[in-house]
C-alpha cells in the first residue's frame, strides 16, 4: 500500500428505514474522503430501499440486495466479497461514525503499516447522541486473552486490511446465529495482531429495536455451543488458543447469564453462573462474574458485556 489508504464501509441492513439515513449521513460527513460505501439489504419489508434510492441514484452507495432473507453474516460476506478498499470497516445500519473516524484510521494505518487489523474506541448513545455508556476495552498486550474474555471488537470501529479481509468470511451457519461476530474475530485474532486508536470515533445507537435486545437465550446457547465445538475441532485454533478455550467457554456462559437475567429466567441465570465457574474457575475473581452474581441473586443494573 502506497500513500494514504482507501476504505470500504460495509453496512448490512434489514428494516432500518428509521435509522439508516442518519447512519449514512455520518459516513458522508467524514473529513476523509477516500472511501466507498456498500449497503447490503436483507430483503427489508419496510421503506429501507426507498430511503436508500436517492443515494443509489446519486452514486453515493453501492447497493446489493440478498435473494432472500438471511442473517447479517451473509450480508457482511457480500460486502467483503465486493469491497475494493485497502481496508474495510463494518458499520450496522443504526450506528454512527464520528467525523474523524476515517481520517484517524488513515493516519494510524500509515504510521503502523505492520498492523493489518485495528480498531477505535466506541460508545453507547441515545437518539439525541448523549453518551449513555463508554465501553471499557481490554488491554491488547495479550490479544488472545482479550478476545477470549468477550467480543471487544464487535462490528463497529474496526478496520481490516485487504490482506486479511480477502481470507476470512463470517460463518453463515444458522446454528451460530447471534455469535457470528465473536467467532469471526476469534479466527482473525488467532492469526493477526490488533492495534487501537485511543479515541472514541464510533457510536452505537441505543434503541428498543437493537438486535441485542431481542436475542433468544435458547438460540444464543446453541450458537455459542456451536462456536466452542468448532474451535475445539480446529487443530489450528485449538492450538493457538490452548489454555484460553476454557475462558472462552466460561465467558459464553456469562453472556447467557446476562440474557437469562434480562428475560427474568433466574434459575437458568444461576445455572449459567455455575457452568461459567466450572469452565474456568479463575473467572470467579473477575468483575464481570461478580456483577453477574450480584444481578442474578440481588438484582440491579444490566451487567455490561
Amino acid at each position: 500500500m502506497s500513500g494514504l489508504p482507501s476504505f470500504t464501509v460495509i453496512i448490512p441492513t434489514y428494516n432500518r428505514a428509521e435509522f439508516i439515513g442518519d447512519t449514512l449521513e455520518t459516513v458522508f460527513a467524514q473529513t476523509y474522503q477516500s472511501y466507498e460505501v456498500i449497503v447490503v439489504d436483507n430483503c427489508s419489508t419496510d421503506e429501507t430501499t426507498e430511503v436508500l434510492k436517492p443515494h443509489i441514484e446519486a452514486g453515493r452507495i453501492r447497493f446489493f440486495q440478498n435473494d432472500r432473507n438471511r442473517e447479517r453474516a451473509f450480508s457482511r460476506n457480500v460486502g467483503l466479497e465486493n469491497a475494493t478498499g485497502d481496508f474495510v470497516t463494518l458499520l450496522d445500519s443504526d450506528d454512527l461514525m464520528y467525523p474523524d473516524n476515517l481520517s484517524d484510521a488513515a493516519a494510524f494505518a500509515s504510521q503502523n503499516p505492520q498492523l493489518k487489523c485495528f480498531q477505535n474506541r466506541y460508545e453507547l448513545v441515545d437518539r439525541d447522541r448523549n453518551v449513555i455508556y463508554k465501553y471499557k476495552l481490554p488491554s491488547l498486550r495479550d490479544r488472545l486473552l482479550a478476545i477470549s474474555n468477550g467480543n471487544f471488537m464487535s462490528c463497529i470501529g474496526n478496520f481490516i486490511h485487504r490482506d486479511v479481509y480477502t481470507n476470512y468470511r463470517f460463518d453463515t451457519s444458522e446454528d451460530l446465529t447471534g455469535g457470528e461476530d465473536w467467532e469471526f474475530w476469534l479466527r482473525v485474532i488467532a492469526d493477526h495482531e490488533v492495534g487501537r486508536i485511543d479515541k472514541v470515533n464510533s457510536g452505537i445507537l441505543h434503541h428498543p429495536g437493537r438486535s441485542i435486545n431481542s436475542q433468544s437465550v435458547d438460540s444464543m446457547e446453541r450458537g455459542l455451543k456451536y462456536m466452542i465445538e468448532k474451535l475445539q475441532a480446529s487443530e489450528h485454533l485449538s492450538t493457538v488458543f490452548g489454555k484460553y478455550i476454557g475462558r472462552i467457554e466460561s465467558n459464553s456462559f456469562l453472556y447467557l447469564n446476562l440474557l437469562a437475567n434480562d428475560g427474568h429466567y433466574r434459575k437458568r441465570a444461576s445455572e449459567y453462573l455455575v457452568q461459567a465457574a466450572k469452565a474456568d474457575w479463575r473467572v470467579v475473581f473477575t468483575m464481570r462474574f461478580l456483577r453477574s452474581l450480584r444481578r442474578t441473586f440481588i438484582g440491579g443494573v444490566r451487567a455490561s458485556t
